[in-house]
């Protein structure tokens, strides 16, 4: 991706399919979002980007992709977005984690209570917000959800 493309992605404001996080210190949210992505058309999150859509971008190593990619591996089943670093200035950079729609749909992602078994998710994106898709349905450990 380059800057001018990525000039336009930051004018067109969040939707179903393009989240903006300021940091990578989001990743956790980003990942509910990449998992409701993929639950519906696919999409794009940038991360450097501020919810009004300035670029900001962050200073990025490896640790901060490696960190990225540990929390996707929260998904399930596996998900394999693209992950692409896009320069910007100073130094900075705009992360861009791509996905196209899942074909082992639903996907869920991994809540991680403190002392609690834990609990599979699935995600829904309705408009530009991430919520959750139980819509009345008991989650269990073991991923499935079991009406009241």
């Amino acid at each position: 991706m380059t800057r001018d493309e990525l000039d336009v992605l930051a004018s067109l404001g969040e939707s179903e399919q393009l989240e903006f996080k300021e940091s990578s210190g989001q990743r956790t949210q980003a990942a509910k979002s990449i998992c409701a992505m993929l639950n519906n058309r696919g999409g794009r999150v940038l991360f450097g980007v501020t919810a009004t859509g300035e670029i900001v971008g962050q200073q990025v190593s490896d640790r901060t992709i490696e960190e990225i990619a540990a929390e996707l591996r929260h998904i399930d089943p596996p998900a394999f977005p693209s992950i692409e670093r896009v320069p910007t200035v100073a130094g900075r950079e705009v992360i861009v984690v791509e996905i196209g729609p899942g074909r082992s749909r639903p996907y869920s992602s991994e809540a991680r209570p403190t002392a609690a078994p834990v609990t599979r998710t699935p995600y829904s994106r309705p408009m530009s917000t991430t919520r959750s898709s139980w819509s009345g349905c008991t989650p269990t450990t073991d991923g499935r959800s079991r009406r009241p």
